[in-house]
């Protein structure tokens, strides 16, 4: 293009002068030669100037699992092999420097379901299930390959002091503030773990914002956007250093109803992840009024609503669960406003802090048979619940630089007991819990939930050739609340939750094992028990065992204090504290061998504890009041062996020990209670039905022993391939462990 144009340019000033004698011509040409480059640059389109750009990547990834001892959880994943694709396009369109549209398309291709067991023709134990092969890799709604990851469209306006943009579709990306909309992320990012949304970086690069000299915080691997469908608005400058967002879209994390009023949503498998196209029963409504350039802060309002449709109360297959809990069912409307504050306060210091209330509106129905107009026979009451008492949420981060060398970060933290905000940093997953009365290990150190105070204290020395941070937490419920108590398995869960065929990307279920229509493969230990029969409503329930998370497993128990609580479906509860240690340390020690290469020595170890009372230092499971205690170490050796090709190694060692935890066994024996069963156990008649309940004190230990490496093997194209050797023991339950291989690989290619 730059050739074609300098070419008719000169042609141009030759043709003009060729009537000149030849002395005269060339004076002449060289007396303009000056403006020919910038007037040719003139002529062209800058890069924000194109008529049409198209970017983005291929992805092709294989994964093969291997459970060589399995236990009944794997029993429909003893071995797996699967493959999946994914198109990634982003294309924009500038007709001229005011007016910007584009669209961004994902197209997934999903070959997987490839089972080396009796079950790759029939993947559950569902009668009803006929004898085909089903594609679990990304979900179990029995549906093919399709497009629902990320489809939208939008256009961006400019003129002098006025910007906007609107977008609409099924993946939008946004946040507000940390109370309102918000995700927060503080687990190590380990460059042994390649994400699935690892953006455009060549080995080199990977490998030094992960472990050689990483970073923090920021970018995408510190993702702090939550995402949704529908449709987003955002005037991003204003006069007087305005900023304006709006937001319209659904519910689907959070339904507590049914798709269409056909197919419960809550409990089932499936990954509709922001498709944007299916009815949720219900509307978030969103906005956000900021001002900039106040000294180098800037003030926010927020708003966050989240209104359910009346019509779900209808629906049998929700309220027939508060008639077996014998109470009248309720939708829980949110709302929640808050004022933060952010940026540099002095150059070396900088604050955010974000105070919000949050408000339930709780629409009550009764149910008054044959005299309502609706078949259910629930009538909405003759008003609707009245507005709750808000709720006061406080976040407060500041970062010091103020001494050379020794960056420090405190964060502190005040949630009221009934504070929810459903897509703030306030959630312990990135799975949308409801309301939910229960206490996650590393609280408030990695992960925020309601009814908890405390701090954070971190220390990031920087030195040359590695770092050492360490970070430091304390944490106590405001409130005596339920002893539920939940961990999320870090060195191994993510491989466990994607071997399984209840695996869905996003879509987390509430029992891991429902894939396989056995949702007792897994023996767990006992959480809130319904004497009554019911397993609660399907939104809040907490029945003990394994769950499936975004990318992660989780598991959940309740601390019983004896067995007699177990049976009464008595919960106990205690203000609990949460106490962690965590340290960050690496080393490279590519000089001692007399090279240049980086040779990083890398581990990551952490204590942490769930206890009755403050403990100062989580030791071990035998200290005063410890309900909850794990040690997670894993050692990470990462080496660049020429720039274009890194290798790294993996070793872990992750553990929990809890002294109170209980089993339920169904037995067929029927009796009315109290009859001895050999010196152990006794019957006791609960859940329309006999179980044996029997003490089971957690003493898990996982180990993970592995390798990986990363290729560049052309420009813009690599190669990233980790093989993991994994285990699990439960002392007190041998039918939970188990052993496996895990083999992934995946190349991206961009465009």
């Amino acid at each position: 293009m730059r050739h074609y144009l300098f070419s008719t340019l000169v042609a141009t000033v030759i043709s003009a002068s060729w009537a000149l004698a030849p002395e005269a011509q060339l004076d002449s040409v060289s007396a303009q030669l000056d403006t020919l480059s910038s007037n040719m640059e003139s002529t062209l389109l800058g890069k924000d100037d194109l008529p049409l750009a198209v970017s983005g990547y291929m992805a092709f990834r294989v994964k093969n699992f291997e459970y060589y001892e399995a236990s009944q959880f794997q029993a429909s994943d003893k071995a797996r092999t699967s493959v999946d694709a994914l198109l990634q396009t982003s294309i924009v369109a500038m007709p001229n420097s005011y007016l910007t549209l584009w669209a961004n398309l994902a197209l997934p291709f999903d070959l997987s379901g490839s089972y080396t067991n009796r079950f790759s023709t029939n993947p559950t134990a569902n009668p009803a299930n006929h004898e085909e092969k089903v594609l679990y890799n990304h979900n179990t709604d029995y549906y093919g390959s399709y497009i629902n990851e990320e489809m939208n469209v939008g256009v961006d306006v400019r003129a002098g002091v006025f910007g906007a943009f609107i977008t609409a579709g099924g993946v939008i990306w946004a946040n507000a503030s940390p109370l309102t909309m918000w995700e927060r992320e503080t687990n190590p990012r380990f460059v042994s773990q390649y994400e699935l949304f690892e953006d455009e970086r060549v080995v080199s690069t990977y490998y030094k914002e992960k472990t050689f000299k990483p970073v923090k915080e920021g970018g995408r691997a510190f993702w702090t956007n939550r995402s949704f469908g529908g449709l987003f608005i955002n005037f991003y400058q204003l006069p007087y250093d305005l900023k304006l967002q709006g937001m319209l879209s659904q519910p689907s994390d959070m339904d507590p109803g049914t798709r269409d009023g056909l197919t419960m949503y809550g409990g089932q498998p499936g990954e509709l992840e922001m498709v944007g196209d299916y009815s949720f029963r219900g509307d978030l409504y969103h906005g956000r009024l900021s001002k900039e350039k106040l000294g180098d802060m800037t003030l926010g309002l927020n708003y966050m609503g989240m209104v359910f449709d009346d019509a779900i109360i209808y629906e049998p297959e929700f309220n027939n669960q508060f008639k077996l809990l014998g109470r009248d069912p309720s939708l829980l409307n949110t709302h929640v406003a808050s004022i933060d504050l952010k940026g540099n306060l002095t150059p070396k210091f900088y604050l955010m802090a974000d105070v919000a209330l949050s408000i339930t509106d709780s629409v009550n129905f009764t149910y008054i048979g044959s005299a309502s107009k609706n078949p259910s026979g629930y009538e909405k009451g003759t008003h609707t619940g009245g507005i709750s008492t808000p709720q006061l949420g406080v976040y407060v981060k500041a970062q010091s630089k103020h001494i050379e060398n020794l960056p420090i970060t405190l964060e502190g933290i005040y949630l009221s007991k009934d504070f929810f905000s459903p897509y703030s940093m306030t959630n312990p997953s990135r799975f949308l819990s409801w309301r939910k009365d229960e206490f996650a290990l590393n609280s408030g150190s990695l992960r925020y939930s309601p009814n908890m105070a405390g701090a954070n204290l971190k220390f990031e020395p920087v030195f040359n050739r590695g770092r050492f941070d360490v970070q430091y937490g304390q944490h106590r419920q405001v409130e005596a609340g339920q002893d539920v108590i939940v961990f999320n398995y870090r060195l191994n869960g993510r491989a466990m939750w994607e071997s399984s065929n209840s695996w869905t990307k996003h879509k987390p279920l509430f029992w891991a094992d429902s894939g396989n229509g056995v949702p007792n493969g897994y023996t767990e230990r006992a959480g809130v028990i319904y004497p009554t029969g019911s397993l609660g409503v399907k939104m809040d329930r907490q029945q003990g065992g394994l769950y499936g998370g975004t990318w992660e497993m989780w598991e959940s128990f309740v601390a019983y204090e004896n067995p007699e609580q177990v049976v009464d479906g008595e919960v106990p509860s205690h203000a609990k504290w949460s106490s962690f240690l965590s340290i960050d340390a690496g080393y490279d020690i590519g000089h001692w061998f007399g090279t240049d290469r980086s040779i990083m020595m890398a581990g990551y170890a952490s204590l942490s504890g769930v206890s009755k009372s403050i403990a100062p230092l989580a030791i071990s499971e035998s200290q005063k009041d410890m309900m909850l205690w794990s040690f997670y170490g894993q050692f990470e050796p990462a080496i660049a062996v020429v720039p274009t090709f890194h290798v790294v190694g993996i070793l872990g060692f992750e553990t929990w020990r809890a002294e109170n935890a209980y089993t339920l066994t169904p037995v067929s024996v029927v009796t009315t209670g109290g009859a001895a069963l050999g010196n152990t156990s006794v019957y006791y008649p609960m859940l329309n039905g006999h179980y044996v309940v029997e003490k089971a004190p957690i003493n898990y230990m996982q180990t993970a022993l592995g390798f990986g490496f990363d290729w560049d093997f052309s420009e813009r194209a690599g190669l990233h391939v980790r093989y993991k050797w994994m285990t699990h023991s439960d002392e007190a339950i041998s039918a939970n462990d188990w052993k496996a291989h895990y083999i992934a690989a995946e190349t991206k290619v961009w465009f």
